[in-house]
């Protein structure tokens, strides 16, 4: 090329469109991956996008970008919840009082839009404006929980041929379903009991409103910034002149939902591009065996913290544990370091819920905190306890590696239970719960 550049692109993706000449990569900022020196060919679990500063700046632009659609969409559920009244649409999560449909219904969801965040961000703020109890939204958030892990299971068919590849990807997901199911099934099980997780959650989220004066600390600056756009936009503006109250409030609504759906992905795509190749050798670094060369206590504290850290950075769960993957498939990294990022993930992914309570200036932001800090608290305690138990850790080892034996031995069938489980059951038992 007479640019000098070309493209390092996964050989199971198409090429982007070349670069134009005299443009130079900064017109490549979009697609991505480039290289400034003829390189040899990637293999597909070494697949790292190189950026110019150009192309970082822009998809910092775009990340800050959705964090202000985030705001918007939250700002204009607000508005659609206050237009259609409060009775109305409180009928709308009364099918979710159930604790098992709850559950399910958060399985669904996540399942389908492939994002934990979405669904628990969807949730707090429906808790902040009062159409959902915090009762009711503990089974989805931890519904949540199981549904993300679909998504390790999928990435895992990419080393579809390659057995001994695919046994070790899987085990990776594997791993990270039982560690949310094993703690959602007892967890869940001892709040329906106890409300240990509501009680001190409750009391948190009271504390920070009282030192506040009653509203969240953001509510007066979120105000100024974003209710000219909600105004814009929302009941009093395009979309209020459609003429119809109800309509138009069932319109905020859903275009709230849409706003955040697609902020979400767009803003984990672009910061999961800018901190590929970075975050990739600082775990390299941290689990690496030539580092901690047993798996100790220390190791495994280590690999948490690069979990919740990574997390933090990719805003999801799902990514982090993806991206986990072709470390495991290279053999060079044992069981339990990898298992110390999984927990990690999960703690780092209840971020962007809380971040988006901090969006809501209705007077019900105590309960939104309240919710968003139970995805924290139950991920963290459930994190705490396979760190503190070795015998847990090993029982959710022996059991992902135990699956994936077992996966191995039929691709189709496996993602047909997949399906099933994730999809067609909730599915099924939903409309069975709906219309009876």
């Amino acid at each position: 090329m007479s640019s000098g550049f070309e493209y390092v692109q996964h050989p199971r993706r198409a090429l982007p469109p070349p670069i134009p000449e005299r443009k130079g990569p900064a017109a490549a900022f979009l697609p991505g991956t480039f290289h400034p020196i003829n390189p040899k060919n990637i293999a597909a679990s070494h697949d790292q996008v190189l950026l110019s500063g150009w192309g970082k700046f822009v998809r910092w632009l775009l990340v800050l970008l959705s964090i202000l659609v985030i705001i918007i969409g939250i700002n204009l559920i607000l508005d659609g919840v206050y237009g259609f009244g409060t009775f109305s649409t409180t009928q709308m999560y009364q099918v979710a009082k159930d604790p098992l449909i709850g559950v399910l219904i958060g399985i669904l969801a996540t399942a389908l839009v492939q994002s934990s965040t979405t669904t628990t961000t969807l949730t707090v703020t429906a808790v902040g404006t009062g159409i959902v109890s915090v009762p009711v939204a503990i089974p989805i958030i931890l519904g949540a929980n199981i549904g993300t892990t679909i998504t390790a299971m999928l990435v895992a068919f990419s080393y579809v041929g390659e057995r001994r590849e695919f046994k070790r990807a899987f085990t990776v997901a594997a791993m990270h379903v039982w560690f949310n199911v094993l703690v959602i099934l007892v967890l869940f099980v001892v709040e329906l009991l106890f409300h240990p997780f509501r009680t001190i959650s409750g009391a948190i989220a009271t504390e920070i409103t009282l030192q506040t004066g009653g509203s969240l600390p953001t509510s007066d600056v979120m105000t100024k910034i974003f209710d000219p756009p909600t105004q814009l936009l929302g009941m009093n503006g395009l979309i209020g002149s459609i003429g119809n109250p109800s309509i138009s409030a069932i319109v905020c609504l859903v275009v709230g939902t849409i706003f955040i759906l697609l902020a979400v992905r767009a803003m984990s795509s672009q910061i999961r591009t800018i901190t590929a190749a970075t975050v990739t050798s600082i775990m390299d670094k941290v689990i690496n065996p030539e580092n901690s060369p047993k798996a100790t206590i220390l190791s495994n504290f280590w690999s948490f913290i690069l979990g919740v850290l990574f997390t933090l950075m990719v805003t999801a769960s799902s990514v982090t544990v993806a991206s986990m993957q072709p470390v495991a498939v290279s053999g060079v990294v044992k069981q339990k370091p990898l298992l110390g990022v999984i927990l990690g993930a999960n703690v780092g992914t209840t971020v962007t819920a809380m971040f988006a309570t901090f969006a809501i200036v209705s007077d019900q932001g105590e309960f939104a905190i309240q919710a968003a800090l139970i995805h924290l608290i139950v991920n963290f305690t459930g994190a705490l306890l396979v760190l503190c138990i070795p015998q847990l850790a090993n029982v959710i080892i022996h059991l992902a590696e135990k699956t994936a034996n077992l996966t191995a031995r039929s691709y189709s069938i496996t993602l047909a239970t997949i399906v099933t489980a994730y999809v067609l059951v909730p599915s099924a038992v939903l409309m069975i719960y709906f219309f009876i």
